[in-house]
């Protein structure tokens, strides 16, 4: 049965600066101490290791046949402590670290792209990783801890797990392409258009989520015609004249300008969806993340906990 380990770890890293620097005093020097103060440490280092590590010389001291077998084994230990100290250093002054964002298309696009540009440039050596898929899955990796951040659109699951910042309030518009535009010269019943053909996302996003429900409130059933799989290919789709669709303001606004897109009044109103970052209760956050939620993603958009 092995002996129980009971020696002081800092005594060992004062044995490799010492060995190292081949000088009591230059071991001293780098670690901010006295030199008495080393010296006492070496000696209580060899009466527990019960053998004699250093002998002095002229220009110093050198080490034994026992000191040279516990330097073979300290070197290494010491370069991957000192190694994992300049790098967990570096993440917290932001010149290295990581930050995994998930979000969809919409998230990525109107909330987490135009933040890391800022980002991105302010801390060129924190290592991004982003993620696109559907809210299901995004709150499945943010819960395991696969990522830091979540950017989503409500309706989505919220449980106690998640931390929660609103950031921003986005408007939905009924809309359609030039073929269907005199719906937009006056005011319609959502059921009056279910006559022509529906543009949604597909089925488990929370988008179709939304406008299943929206629906479900007059008492209809939402069976869209058209299905796609991401929000820019839903409003070209809508453009194109292949059906009409429930799309952000804010990514036809320009479009709406242009003429190409004709918003649809309707009679019912149109529930504004809520914008939030999510991150997990569980696992601790990385430096990285909690500066750019922090500094890029809330100050831009005023947002709060919830």
């Amino acid at each position: 049965m092995s002996r129980e380990f009971y020696t002081n770890l800092e005594y060992y890293k004062v044995f490799y600066y010492v060995a190292k620097l081949g000088s009591l005093t230059a071991a001293a020097e780098q670690m901010y101490l006295t030199q008495p103060n080393v010296t006492k440490t070496i000696r209580k280092l060899e009466q527990q290791l019960g053998c004699t590590l250093f002998v002095r010389t002229k220009r110093g001291v050198e080490l034994t046949n026992e000191g040279q077998m516990l330097w073979s084994r300290v070197e290494p230990a010491c370069h991957l402590l000192l190694a994992a100290e300049q790098e967990l250093e570096a993440a917290h002054q932001l010149e290295g670290g990581e930050l995994r964002i998930a979000s969809t298309e919409i998230g990525f696009k109107n909330y987490v792209l135009p933040a890391l540009q800022q980002f991105t440039k302010d801390h060129p050596n924190v290592k991004v990783k982003f993620y696109s898929a559907l809210t299901g899955r995004i709150l499945e990796m943010l819960r395991a801890g696969s990522i830091d951040i979540a950017v989503l659109h409500t309706p989505f699951d919220q449980r106690n797990d998640m931390e929660m910042y609103h950031i921003d309030v986005c408007p939905e518009c009924f809309a359609a392409g030039p073929r269907y535009a005199f719906l937009a010269d006056r005011t319609n019943q959502l059921a009056d258009l279910q006559q022509y053909p529906i543009v949604s996302m597909q089925e488990g996003s929370a988008t179709e989520a939304y406008l299943s429900n929206l629906f479900q409130k007059q008492g209809l059933t939402f069976e869209p015609d058209i299905e796609v799989t991401n929000t820019e290919l839903a409003i070209q789709v809508v453009e194109n004249n292949l059906g009409l669709g429930i799309l952000p303001w804010q990514n036809i606004r320009e479009r709406v300008e242009r003429g190409t897109l004709f918003p649809i009044p309707l009679a019912e109103e149109i529930p504004e969806r809520d914008v939030y970052v999510l991150t997990g209760k569980t696992v601790p956050l990385s430096n990285a993340a909690k500066v750019f939620i922090g500094d890029y993603i809330l100050p831009v958009n005023s947002g709060s906990v919830i």
